[in-house]
Parts: C-alpha cells; sequence; structure tokens
C-alpha cells in the first residue's frame, strides 16, 4: 500500500498528524477510558443485565468523553500528549459539538455498537456481536487506508465530521 504525498502544513509550526502518532494518541486514550470501565464492569457485574449495562456506559462516557476534549480542549489527552489536536479542516477552528458527535460516531460508534450487541441480554442478538465485530474490524481497516491515502491524513471519519489532526511541531 503505497501512501499518498502529505502536503504541506496549514500553517507555519503546524503539520498533518502522521497515523502512528494519531494510533498512539488513541491507545492512551483507550487506556485513560479503560480504568473506568473496569471499575464500572465490576460493580455492574452483581447485576443482572451488568455487562450489557456497562457496555452501554462505556458508550456513553467515551462519546462525553471525546466530544468534551475535542470542543473545549481541541484534543483528547492522547492527543494533547502527542502534541495533536482535531480542528476543523476548512479554518482549524474549533470543532463545534456537531462536527465532535460526528467524528465520534464515525470512529467509535461501530466499536461501541459492538459492544452494545455482543453484551445484549438476548441470545440471538448477543450472536450478532461476533459477526458485527468483524464487519467493523475490516471498517477499521478502511478508515486506516483513507487516512493514510489522503494529503491531509483525513480518515473517513474526518471527511464526515468536516475534520482534520494536526502536529504541533
Amino acid at each position: 500500500m503505497q501512501q499518498a504525498a502529505v502536503e504541506a502544513g496549514p500553517a507555519p509550526g503546524i503539520a498533518y498528524a502522521d497515523l502512528v502518532t494519531r494510533i498512539i494518541a488513541l491507545v492512551l486514550d483507550g487506556l485513560i477510558l479503560f480504568i473506568p470501565y473496569v471499575l464500572i464492569s465490576l460493580v455492574l457485574s452483581f447485576i443482572s443485565f451488568g455487562s450489557f449495562v456497562a457496555a452501554l456506559a462505556y458508550a456513553g462516557a467515551s462519546a462525553a468523553y471525546f466530544v468534551y476534549t475535542w470542543t473545549k480542549q481541541r484534543a483528547s489527552y492522547g492527543q494533547k500528549f502527542q502534541r495533536l489536536e482535531c480542528v476543523n479542516a476548512a479554518d482549524g477552528a474549533t470543532l463545534t459539538q456537531e462536527q465532535a458527535i460526528r467524528r465520534w460516531a464515525f470512529l467509535f460508534g461501530p466499536n461501541a455498537l459492538v459492544a452494545v450487541v455482543a453484551n445484549f441480554p438476548i441470545w440471538p442478538i448477543a450472536a450478532l456481536g461476533s459477526l458485527l465485530g468483524l464487519v467493523v474490524f475490516i471498517y477499521y481497516i478502511y478508515l486506516l487506508y483513507s487516512a493514510s491515502q489522503s494529503p491531509k491524513r483525513q480518515g473517513f471519519h474526518d471527511v464526515q465530521a468536516g475534520t482534520v489532526v494536526v502536529k504541533h511541531l
């Protein structure tokens, strides 16, 4: 797979973020969200449908975390650690709430859906979780591919939300 040539940065001292740096930021954010998820799961494991409720809570917490950090701080904590910002692709402005929700939905929504479906309390629906997981895995490969082919390193999720991730040099 050959990557597209990266355009010059949108402003002096700023470059379009490379995929490896973005993936590291994503892993860091995953670790940040993992701790509360484990605590919530432990508490809810003692009630009926606890794993389903935990999956719903995790989806909500993930959405709240990313929408808040992208709209109020221009970057999640994992992105900040990597000196990244998620901004409006048109003018570099802070994301609107609608953009942040749309970006979360296209980037993390599929994974949240798999978690909820896989933990659904009714077996036939829960069984679809594995199949859906495979479809989402292919979707994430597409997101990586789309970002690697874009001169501004915009993945499909970025294009749908009108966003771009930049790195401060």
